[in-house]
C-alpha cells in the first residue's frame, strides 16, 4: 500500500512538472502579444499623425506656391510696363546691357596698355566714349542698373583720359637722371632697356650717352615716323635692308645713314631707332 502511495506521488509529482512549463511559456506568449499590441496601437498612431501632417504641409506648400505665382505674375506685370516705358521688351534690354559690358571690356584692356600703346588707341577710345553718349540717349539708360553701368564706365574713361594726358611726349631731365633711369619710368617706357631708344631719338641733343643734364628736353617716342625702323631682338642690317628697302644688299645704306648710333654693323641693339634712308 506505501508503494502504491509512493507511485501515485511521483506520478502527480511528474504531471504537475509537466504542466508547469507549458504554462510559463503560454505566459511568456501572452506577455509578448500585449506588448505587440501595444507597439502595433503606437505604430498605428505615429502613421496616422505622419499622413496628417503630410497633408498639412502638401496644403502649405501649394498655397506658397500659389503665393509665389501670383508674386511672379507682379513682377512679369511690373517689367512689362517698364519695358514699355523705355520703349523696348527684355531682349532690347539684354542686348543693350550686353553693349555697355562690352565698353567695359575694352576699357580695362586700354587701361593695361602701355604708354606707348595707350597713344596709339587714341582714336579707339573717342570712339568708345561715343558709343557710350549714343547709349545714353536711349530710354534704357534711366534703368537703375544701367545708370550704374554707365557711371562706373564713366569713372573708367576718365581715369583713362588722365593717362593719356600723363603721357609726356617731352621730359625735362632732372638732377640725379639718367637715360636707363629715365627709360624705366611708368609714364616713360616702365623698360630701363629702352634707354637706348631715347639716346637714339634724340641723337642730335645727346653726344655721350653717359652724359645728360637737368633741364635737358628729351624727345619721348611714342610712334615710329615713316622712315624710322625699331631694331627687334634677332634684327641684323641685312635683314632690316631687306624688309624696308626691299633687298639685303642696301644694308650698306642703312648703316651710313646710321653710323653715329651704329659703331659696329654686326652689332645691334633692340630699341635702337634707325633712321631709313631714301631709294
Amino acid at each position: 500500500m506505501k508503494i502504491k502511495g509512493t507511485m501515485i506521488l511521483l506520478l502527480t509529482v511528474a504531471v504537475i512538472l509537466l504542466l508547469v512549463p507549458g504554462s510559463l511559456v503560454f505566459g511568456q506568449q501572452k506577455m509578448k502579444l500585449d506588448e505587440y499590441k501595444v507597439q502595433l496601437a503606437e505604430t498605428q498612431k505615429q502613421e496616422t499623425d505622419a499622413t496628417a501632417k503630410i497633408a498639412t504641409l502638401t496644403a502649405e506648400n501649394e498655397g506658397l506656391k500659389k503665393q509665389i505665382n501670383e508674386i511672379q505674375a507682379k513682377i512679369d506685370a511690373t517689367w512689362a510696363e517698364i519695358y514699355a516705358a523705355v520703349g523696348t521688351d527684355k531682349a532690347g534690354v539684354d542686348a543693350y546691357r550686353a553693349d555697355l559690358n562690352d565698353i567695359g571690356a575694352k576699357l580695362d584692356a586700354l587701361m593695361a596698355l602701355s604708354p606707348e600703346e595707350l597713344l596709339k588707341s587714341k582714336d579707339e577710345v573717342a570712339d568708345l566714349e561715343k558709343r557710350l553718349q549714343e547709349l545714353k540717349a536711349s530710354k534704357i539708360a534711366n534703368l537703375t542698373e544701367m545708370q550704374d553701368k554707365i557711371a562706373a564706365l564713366e569713372a573708367n574713361l576718365a581715369a583713362l583720359s588722365t593717362k593719356l594726358e600723363g603721357i609726356n611726349d617731352k621730359y625735362t631731365v632732372i638732377k640725379g637722371d639718367y637715360l636707363w633711369k629715365i627709360a624705366k619710368k611708368p609714364d616713360i617706357y616702365n623698360d630701363p632697356y629702352q634707354w637706348i631708344r631715347i639716346f637714339c631719338v634724340n641723337r642730335d641733343n645727346i653726344k655721350n650717352a653717359d652724359l645728360i643734364y637737368p633741364e635737358q628736353v628729351l624727345t619721348i617716342q611714342r610712334t615710329l615716323a615713316k622712315n624710322e625702323y625699331l631694331v627687334r631682338k634677332g634684327d641684323d642690317l641685312k635683314k632690316i635692308a631687306g624688309s624696308v628697302l626691299g633687298d639685303p644688299a642696301k644694308w650698306t645704306k642703312i648703316y651710313e645713314s646710321n653710323k653715329d648710333v651704329i659703331s659696329n654693323p654686326k652689332l645691334l641693339y633692340p630699341w635702337q631707332v634707325l633712321s631709313v634712308p631714301k631709294e
